[in-house]
């Protein structure tokens, strides 16, 4: 079971119009739906970068306005569940 973390004052941060980017110090990003259900998920495996979501689902579609879960995986299997609400640019 992994440890609940409280992540890091800023876990997330907008880039201009292209989407989110996350804490540097994460190894894994999930967005879940409010059912608890992956719409975006990636890992950072060996880069040194930061994760990015350019708010688009598994499929390339951009995820419709709503609240969603933000899961932030760290080292040491530590993970923090954050609120998040996205909005869709018209």
């Amino acid at each position: 079971m992994p440890n609940i973390y409280t992540a890091s004052p800023k876990p997330f941060t907008r880039v201009g119009n292209s989407g989110f980017q996350f804490d540097p110090n994460a190894m894994e990003v999930a967005i879940l739906d409010r059912s608890g259900r992956p719409v975006w998920k990636k890992s950072k495996g060996q880069l040194p970068s930061p994760i990015r979501w350019d708010g688009n689902d598994f499929s390339g579609q951009t995820v419709q306005t709503g609240d969603y879960i933000c899961k932030i995986v760290y080292a040491n299997e530590k993970v923090a569940y954050l609120p998040f609400v996205f909005m869709k640019k018209n």
